[in-house]
């Protein structure tokens, strides 16, 4: 008797443990049986209420290396009472957003940027007084936070944001991704730490509740996209890894038309094409003028090969993220861009391996020759991998970054995950801090990585970021990475511009440039040059005058300098600044070019009150749809010490059945 009382005690913990999952996420929502309405409620305090319902409308338009973005989301109210929508919005790292309008019935309300606090409280005054109100803040330079107060019953509200990106291509192929979704990042477990500066609330999760698929053919979470590509020439290509599409060429662009239009928003629309390979311009020039000055991007292609072909001896270390978050088709595509990794290394290169989630290890305790023996080694221990967990990667980085180096090679790392981690700071600033003269390449796995992160950890690491675009492309993808990883074209670029030309080059730093990678710089100039020399070395010292061809005017040209500049100020805060004084620098662009950043937001707010302070005013959380080829997981540290105290529990219930049925003469 007494040992059924023990186990009635071990079960009922183990009913009374909090489901992890339900924990991390405080959105839950039900499908009212009959009806075809969705509940919601943003805890298990709260009542539920009909589900706010969201759709989206892309209107995209490329010229050239140029795509503007119109996105038009209309937030409806089905329920009974006035109700306020929040919801976290992803978008293009590269993004330049310049322009918000709030849209209610009619009538539009042209969003105004201002001081990030100053837009808040003029929002929550708006939000109490009853009025009809819109409010976008920046939380990551690849995420935004859409807030509209006082929705009527029955009605609804759109906002509409609208930016420029600058399309860099590889080897004349162009790359356009719609973030649609985004993959829930993980909170780590506070780290030691290579940021002098304190960061404020490091480990906050940014991307607000994510749910599976209950909208996948709902009235909600539909985008409709309509994208017009001005190539000004017939393409050699043009696809999509993502979805199935058809286009239509009208002589001088293409009417993209996707299959299934509107798209469920569980996956990031991705376009590629193509340029004829017999183009051969080696510089472009974009341009608009200002009252206070010239502004220019420029797009260069200084060479395509090395002159020197002397392969130098490569010491490769590859970090695989085996967290999981990468279960299921990424980890799949993660295991074989490994394989294809392995099979591109010669024998006079060197290499080790490592994988992590909430843990890490390694394969060898140092780097090892890249004979037949490790070779074999490396390829029984990547087919043995899975994933689970959760995403660490400031231990294995730091591990990885102290291995020892032998002299006369040139040291790369490689790293494949999804990059759903919510401390992008801190693994920007240790890469930034320990990776000295090597080199850092990324490749993203998944159907919505973070390809902020991605993309900014490899140009600290002064690498190339890859993204891992479909099931078929992995073999590719690799390939062309480690095309790039055997033939830097030039390092230590520095530009030389004409007697007389006074500029503001953004960035400050030039990269290094790898085979069919263009220059990109931003410039401010109180004139247009006719010629730029580059200077660098190819590793011999190296120089090349190009002349440039007339420039073709650009509006938002100014807009995509102030941008580049904003970011070259935001990395110093990666490169040790004080936050004051990188804020006061931001703002001062920001608010000049109308940009939306870190410090700015867009705020909309219509005069007349359409709500009496007595009347109630629900607030919901609207949720992000979990990507397609993502398992949910918990998201957090303390989500996973939940899971090992269930785990020890079943041990102890198990040792007390072992213990139960063991004989008496025993």
């Amino acid at each position: 008797m007494q040992s059924r009382f023990g186990w009635l005690f071990i079960i009922s913990l183990l009913f009374t443990l909090p489901p992890a999952q339900a924990q991390e996420s405080r959105t839950a929502l039900l499908d009212q049986a009959g009806t075809g309405v969705f509940l919601l409620r943003n805890d298990n305090q709260s009542a539920w209420e009909p589900a706010l319902l969201l759709n989206t409308e892309m209107e995209v338009t490329i010229s050239g290396p140029l795509a503007r973005v119109r996105i038009r989301q209309r937030f409806s109210n089905p329920g009974l009472a006035f109700a306020e929508g929040l919801y976290v919005l992803p978008t293009s790292e590269n993004a330049a957003v310049h322009g918000m309008q709030l849209e209610i019935g009619e009538r539009r309300i042209i969003g105004q940027i201002r001081e990030k606090q100053q837009a808040r409280q003029a929002y929550e005054q708006a939000r109490a007084s009853g009025q009809r109100a819109g409010l976008v803040e920046q939380r990551r330079p690849n995420l935004f936070s859409t807030s509209v107060a006082n929705i009527e019953a029955g009605q609804s509200i759109a906002v509409t944001l609208e930016y420029t990106e600058l399309l860099v291509p590889d080897a004349g192929r162009f790359n356009l991704r719609l973030p649609l979704t985004m993959t829930p990042r993980y909170t780590p477990a506070p780290q030691p730490s290579d940021n002098p500066v304190p960061v404020v609330h490091p480990y906050t999760a940014v991307e607000g509740p994510i749910v599976e698929g209950l909208w996948r053919d709902g009235p909600s979470h539909q985008a409709r996209l309509d994208i017009y590509l001005d190539a000004g020439m017939p393409l050699d290509s043009i696809h999509s890894p993502s979805h199935q599409l058809d286009h239509d060429y009208d002589g001088r662009g293409y009417r993209i038309q996707l299959a299934h239009n509107p798209v469920i928003m569980d996956s990031d629309f991705i376009l590629e094409w193509a340029l004829p390979a017999d183009i051969g311009n080696q510089a472009a020039v974009f341009s608009e003028t200002l009252d206070d000055g010239h502004y220019a991007l420029l797009m260069l292609s200084p060479a395509e090969r090395p002159v020197s072909h002397v392969r130098q001896p490569r010491e490769v270390l590859l970090i695989v993220d085996t967290s999981g978050s990468m279960q299921g088709e990424r980890m799949r595509q993660a295991r074989q861009s490994l394989l294809h990794a392995l099979d591109r290394l010669q024998p006079e290169d060197r290499f080790n391996l490592f994988e992590f989630n909430h843990q890490h290890s390694q394969l060898f305790r140092q780097p090892v020759p890249a004979d037949a023996t490790h070779l074999a080694m490396a390829r029984d221990w990547v087919n043995a991998l899975y994933a689970s967990g959760g995403t660490e990667m400031l231990p294995v980085l730091r591990d990885a970054l102290s291995q020892p180096s032998e002299p006369g090679y040139l040291r790369q790392l490689i790293f494949i995950t999804d990059g759903s981690v919510s401390n992008e700071q801190e693994v920007l600033t240790m890469i930034q801090r320990r990776l000295h003269n090597a080199r850092l390449f990324t490749v993203g796995i998944g159907a919505a990585p973070n390809s902020y992160l991605l993309r900014k950890a490899a140009e600290i690491g002064r690498g190339q970021f890859t993204p891992v675009n479909d099931r078929d492309g992995v073999a590719s993808s690799i390939n062309r990475l480690f095309e790039k990883l055997e033939s830097p074209v030039l390092t230590d670029l520095r530009l030389e511009l004409e007697d007389g030309i006074q500029a503001q080059i953004w960035p400050e730093r030039l990269p290094d440039l790898y085979a069919g990678q263009p220059l990109v710089v931003a410039l401010k100039l109180n004139r247009l040059p006719e010629s730029i020399t580059l200077h660098g070395h190819q590793p011999e010292p190296w120089q090349q005058q190009l002349w440039l061809p007339e420039a073709q005017q650009s509006p938002g040209t100014a807009k995509l300098w102030a941008r580049s500049k904003i970011e070259s100020l935001m990395d110093r805060l990666v490169q040790g600044a004080a936050e004051a004084e990188v804020r006061e620098a931001v703002l001062e662009v920001a608010l000049q070019h109308q940009l939306m950043s870190r410090y700015t937001s867009f705020i909309a707010i219509e005069e007349t009150p359409v709500r009496s302070p007595d009347e109630e005013l629900l607030s919901q959380q609207i949720p992000n749809l979990n990507p397609a080829d993502h398992h949910l997981y918990p998201q957090t540290s303390l989500g996973l010490l939940r899971l090992w105290s269930l785990a020890l529990l079943l041990f102890a219930a198990a040792l007390a059945l072992l213990i139960r049925r063991r004989p008496a003469h025993a």
